[in-house]
């Protein structure tokens, strides 16, 4: 396995195995969340919310959080539909394609930080049979969550 917010691979380049790490840092988390900021927030809107309208408007960018329906979709679609973009059947652009404008990595480092925000058990789900916890937590963090009543 790499570093998290990489890409993990099992095996050859086969979708069903292209997985996304979670960040286990607040830097990384941070860095996902600069690249979301300046790249997609705009449309996506800040929270991860969505535009406004998105549920009943096609053309509206959805919601990137559990109540929109990117969690239906595989870690690798989610990569190429940020890489090549999205298109109507009629080939109106509806998401530009970020390719050439985020390397691989920055757009692996922006889905790990879209899916941190998920609940956990869609991230259970999504990881299958071979998820296990990591506990990656460092001394502060275990203390600030004690402080919290985490």
């Amino acid at each position: 396995m790499f570093a998290a917010g990489s890409l993990l691979f099992r095996q050859a380049l086969r979708p069903e195995e292209f997985r996304i790490a979670q960040p286990t840092s607040h830097a990384e988390r941070e860095v996902g969340f600069a690249l979301y900021r300046t790249n997609c927030a705009s449309c996506h809107g800040a929270f991860l919310s969505g535009a406004a309208g998105w549920r009943t408007d096609p053309q509206a960018a959805p919601a990137l959080n559990e109540s929109g329906h990117t969690t239906n979709h595989s870690d690798a679609d989610l990569f190429f539909r940020v890489a090549a973009g999205a298109r109507t059947t009629d080939g109106r652009v509806t998401m530009p394609a970020f390719r050439g404008v985020l390397s691989d990595q920055e757009i692996v480092s922006v889905l790990a930080y879209v899916m941190s925000w998920w609940p956990d058990d869609e991230l259970r789900r999504r990881a299958g049979a071979d998820w296990t916890f990591q506990a990656v937590c460092t001394p502060a963090e275990t203390q600030a969550s004690a402080k919290a009543g985490l």
